[in-house]
């Protein structure tokens, strides 16, 4: 009775059955925390899909610890180098740790990256340069960057676009995000690794043609809502106006 109590007691709650291990191959559910909660409403996503990269964060979690190693993220997961453009995406979701990320964590990044359009994936790399969020980035910062996404390995195209740099420079050896988007108006292949980066996530994940039908019906919510909010605020300000006028009417009445 005792060895079956025993038996019992290591299967349902020892740490390796909380997380990733498995009995046959029937997998523990996900764990559900703030940050799982948080991303399935701000993206909405189903629980299916969050059982989807469950089984993909446990494949590559073989201690069964319940972390996955950031090289492992890179090297297994998404399959792309590390490098200054993807380490600080983890600071996008105010990740606790530099070496190893949380199932919630994974998830978070990875919808977070997927669900970015293109002026927002071009803010995500303002944002990494401006570091002192003086809304300027430094030029020399800049290029020394982007040579670096390159790994030095610049082509034509590459170094014309450096060169739009230089003839948009206001003489104070920095740019406004409105440069670097008029940079990559363009110039687009100057930050194609940028791109690319989101599209390893993307196919690595849940898949191209999934992330795009979604992002295709969250921006009908978004356009959605925003419509709504629009016409809630006519709404308010006829009533307002209505309001006023009734009120001159009865001053005048006086």
């Amino acid at each position: 009775r005792h060895w079956t109590l025993s038996f019992f007691s290591f299967i349902f709650f020892s740490p390796q059955r909380r997380f990733c291990s498995n009995m046959g191959s029937a997998l523990a559910p996900p764990p559900i925390d703030y940050r799982i909660e948080r991303t399935m409403k701000k993206f909405n996503l189903p629980m299916k899909k969050i059982e989807v990269l469950w089984h993909l964060f446990c494949k590559h979690d073989r201690e069964g610890s319940g972390y996955l190693a950031m090289d492992d993220f890179f090297d297994k997961v998404i399959k792309y180098k590390r490098s200054g453009l993807t380490d600080q995406m983890f600071k996008l979701i105010e990740s606790t740790s530099d070496s190893s990320l949380s199932f919630g964590e994974f998830v978070e990044t990875i919808a977070t990256f997927c669900c970015f359009e293109k002026k927002e994936l071009l803010r995500y790399f303002f944002y990494i340069l401006d570091s002192r969020r003086t809304g300027m980035i430094e030029k020399t910062e800049l290029k020394h960057f982007i040579h670096g996404m390159w790994h030095h390995e610049v082509s034509s195209n590459v170094a014309d676009g450096l060169a739009y740099l230089d003839s948009i420079d206001d003489g104070d050896g920095a740019f406004n995000f409105g440069q670097i988007e008029s940079m990559q108006l363009h110039y687009p292949l100057v930050l194609y690794p940028l791109y690319r980066l989101q599209v390893h996530i993307i196919v690595n994940s849940l898949g191209e043609g999934w992330w795009e039908a979604h992002k295709a019906t969250l921006i009908d919510a978004r356009t959605l809502f925003r419509d709504r909010e629009v016409a809630e605020l006519l709404r308010k300000e006829k009533a307002a106006a209505k309001e006023k006028e009734l009120v001159n009417d009865d001053m005048l009445k006086q």
